[in-house]
């Protein structure tokens, strides 16, 4: 028995001893970096004689508590390749929320935003022209959390005479992909 005890003992202030401590800040398997490109598909059209509008809202997310996040460069493209919008000729669109435009390019700690297509990019009705390709380049001080990126796909009624957005008729999520993180400038 005091065998047993001693053991215990041990091994206790051998895990207190070498244990790392823990941080909310970064969760086992997190990628951290300190820049990033993360890439997004979506779309962006009107159906059904105008009646109905498909949309992507990509939603943005700094999952670190003391970290910013700077937004450096957000750009779409069509299905073909030709860009559609570029922030490097005039900075962000403003966001459904506020966080993040022309003004501001920095996603604070704890922060999320939300770009819309259909405030930033024409209705792409021609089917060759679609899908779209939205890219995000992002950059921190030190090392962070990656930022989040997720694609919703939005499906809404629209009322054709004034482009009045109605009813949600169906929504689908997936997450983008992050397609570059690097650490200190040299790549990973």
């Amino acid at each position: 028995m005091a065998r047993s005890t001693l053991q215990v003992l041990l091994a206790s202030m051998f895990a207190v001893t070498f244990a790392q401590p823990a941080s909310a800040d970064r969760p086992e398997g997190s990628e951290t970096g300190r820049q990033g490109v993360v890439r997004c598909g979506g779309n962006n059209f009107l159906r059904n004689n105008g009646t109905e509008i498909q949309f992507t809202a990509w939603l943005l997310r700094n999952f670190n508590s003391a970290d910013s996040i700077g937004i450096d460069r957000l750009r779409i493209w069509r299905a073909d390749g030709e860009v559609l919008f570029d922030s490097a000729n005039g900075g962000l669109p403003p966001t459904e929320n506020g966080i993040l435009g022309p003004a501001n390019s920095v996603l604070g700690p704890n922060q999320t935003a939300q770009f819309n297509s259909d405030d930033i990019i024409p209705f792409l009705n021609d089917q060759t022209l679609r899908p779209i390709q939205l890219e995000i380049q992002w950059s921190a001080s030190k090392s962070v959390l990656a930022l989040e990126v997720t694609n919703n796909r939005v499906v809404r009624g629209r009322v054709p005479a004034n482009g009045n957005q109605q009813e949600e008729r169906s929504r689908s999520a997936i997450a983008c992909r992050t397609i570059e993180l690097r650490k200190g400038g040299r790549e990973d």
